[in-house]
């Protein structure tokens, strides 16, 4: 009799998961990121959820959550309700974090499950136009020369740009001072104010104040140089071989979302992600267009995630 009532409750537990998955979405989602707004990745995730709605037929609400190297943004995402309905910006971070917060209240082996990459990005030195800085060598040497140490900026402690300067601070021995923001936008408000000295961002971050002549790219942290900024070297170019920090995003669940309804959202993504008029304006913000399966999202978090933590280690980043 047992056995039997616990079929019975097996089946209706399917047939109900079922039901679920043939009606999502049947609400509005939300995407929750770890970023405040104006940022180079709430751009991403806010032009990846207006497409994602238009193939639902859902609205898809982007929630910003910054603050603590985006771990207070991810710590929400871990306790929201596993239905599909709540899905979080997944972005180095995820690696970085634990490493600067020991006592994270969230794991992301345990917390969450891999839908999707969407895009890459290379982090780029950035200063402003006005400054007498137009090369990484410029920089380096005014910074060896200089009577107090530079400041530079980031989108916060543990985050990827933190990571990526915090290692050319040290590669190149300048013992700048790091200042911490809470997103990438209020950052880059003080870099064009003068309070800061440089920064590393990502291409979709800077490129309107860059078009508009009012920052200045000195190099991307990338093996090649960005098709997006063809005429920025590399760090590589610039003497610095070791500092490649490419910014990723992808779309992740909380743990325990139906494998239907993730089976669901991951055609949802890869059907958007292939879409001429999505991808021409975020290439136009500076992304390399990704666009991968659960699977293949799932096996580059196992090589990147380890990868970052180590990085993390070695540039001794530390929260602030």
């Amino acid at each position: 009799m047992n056995r039997l009532l616990a079929l019975l409750l097996t089946l209706l537990s399917l047939f109900a998961t079922i039901a679920q998955a043939q009606e999502f979405p049947n609400r509005p989602l939300r995407i929750i990121t770890p970023y405040a707004a104006g940022g180079g990745i709430d751009l991403l995730t806010r032009t990846v959820a207006q497409r994602l709605g238009q193939f639902w037929n859902q609205q898809v609400i982007v929630e910003n959550r910054p603050g603590a190297g985006a771990t207070i943004g991810y710590a929400a995402a871990a306790k929201a309700q596993p239905d599909g309905y709540t899905l979080v910006a997944a972005a180095n971070p995820l690696g970085i974090g634990p490493v600067v917060y020991p006592n994270l209240a969230y794991d992301v082996h345990r917390d969450f499950m891999p839908i999707g990459l969407l895009a890459t990005a290379p982090e780029v030195l950035t200063v402003t136009a006005s400054s007498p800085y137009r090369s990484v060598a410029d920089l380096v040497n005014a910074a060896k020369q200089a009577p107090r140490p530079q400041n530079f900026g980031s989108a916060g402690s543990g985050t990827l740009a933190h990571l990526a300067a915090e290692s050319f601070n040290t590669a190149a021995s300048l013992n700048a001072q790091h200042v911490a923001y809470k997103g990438s936008s209020p950052a880059l408000a003080d870099l064009l104010g003068g309070q800061i000295d440089w920064i590393f961002d990502s291409p979709a971050a800077i490129m309107s104040n860059l078009q508009a002549g009012k920052l200045r790219a000195l190099a991307s942290a990338a093996p090649e140089r960005s098709p997006q900024l063809p005429t920025v070297p590399t760090m590589a170019e610039a003497g610095f071989p070791n500092l490649d920090f490419r910014i990723w995003l992808g779309l992740m669940a909380p743990a325990g979302t139906p494998a239907a309804i993730i089976a669901q959202i991951e055609t949802a993504i890869a059907t958007s992600m292939k879409d001429p008029s999505l991808r021409k304006t975020l290439e136009g913000q500076g992304w390399d267009i990704a666009g991968t399966s659960a699977k293949s999202f799932e096996d580059f978090l196992k090589i990147e995630l380890p990868k970052l933590a180590q990085s993390a280690r070695a540039a001794k980043v530390k929260a602030d």
